[in-house]
């Protein structure tokens, strides 16, 4: 009784700092990370993004009178996280997509996970950094970042990024942790390369933002 009352008191000193440890953001590196290079040029993702999605909110403003419409029709869908992907903090766009997209979003997450099941892998999540957004928050983004093309994909809720800097880690259901496991980022680029084999999606691999950044085709 003793030594079982002495080890929960250890346990108890023990346990924060060890929470903390394997909870840290600070993210680890396993291995050099390379993704495959995808070129779908910007104007293709335009064209299947014009036919595909909704017609785009010129300000943030539009996006608030007439988002709750749109979903409720089902020509939007809410994007709060899935099958092995979670989403980014957003501060350029909003989580929402077009129910297409918003398919092979899961469907991505989905072959992931078999990747993952297959190689004997743990619990890892992608990240999803960028959803849909306003002609307002894409000028703005413009000025910060030479890749935002003024009249992108991203204004009619068919297209994503997906980062690949780093993947999240679940050691235990109520932490995360972020790690650059160049292994498990490799599966996640063949997940994504074997869906646009199929025909289901366009994807331009950009390396200063670290992201695939991926539209839906059918």
């Amino acid at each position: 009784m003793v030594i079982v009352i002495l080890f929960a008191i250890v346990a108890i000193f023990l346990l924060p700092s060890f929470i903390n440890k394997i909870s840290s953001n600070n993210s680890e590196d396993y291995g050099r990370v390379r993704v495959d290079r995808y070129k779908d040029f910007n104007d293709k993702h335009l064209s299947y993004a014009k036919r595909l999605g909704i017609k785009p909110f010129n300000s943030e403003k539009a996006y608030r009178q007439e988002k709750d419409e749109l979903v409720s029709d089902g020509k939007l869908k809410k994007i709060s996280g899935g099958n092995n992907y979670v989403v980014n903090k957003l501060g350029h766009s909003h989580p929402y997509l077009v129910p297409k997209a918003a398919k092979l979003l899961d469907d991505i997450g989905k072959r992931f996970s078999k990747k993952l099941q297959e190689k004997g892998k743990g619990n890892y999540y992608f990240r999803v950094s960028s959803l849909l957004r306003t002609g307002e928050s894409q000028k703005s983004l413009g000025r910060s970042n030479g890749n935002a093309a003024s009249n992108s994909s991203h204004l009619y809720g068919t297209t994503f990024d997906i980062a690949y800097k780093n993947v999240i880690k679940k050691p235990l259901p109520w932490i995360k942790k972020e790690v650059a496991d160049a292994s498990v980022i490799k599966l996640l680029s063949e997940a994504i390369g074997e869906l646009r084999g199929e025909g289901r999606c366009l994807v331009v691999t950009e390396y200063k933002e670290k992201c695939f950044h991926i539209t839906v085709m059918n």
